[in-house]
């Protein structure tokens, strides 16, 4: 089952993000990936922020602390 869902994962671009790392203490994350070839990322930002969520970050492959 694990190979099936691709863990163990050694490396993300999300690994780098200060947010996921909070993750793991006292918050929670949610992913939207871009492999959709319908997803565009203003509209998602929008969705995201009318559901009242904060924190809303693009991340890159070359994203950065």
């Amino acid at each position: 089952m694990w190979t099936l869902n691709g863990l163990p994962q050694l490396y993300h671009p999300l690994f780098k993000s200060r947010s996921f790392r909070r993750a793991t203490q006292d918050r929670f994350f949610i992913v939207v990936e871009a492999t959709d070839p319908k997803f565009q990322l203003e509209k998602t930002r929008e969705f995201l922020g009318r559901l009242g969520g904060s924190g809303v970050e693009e991340i890159t492959e070359s994203s950065e602390d």
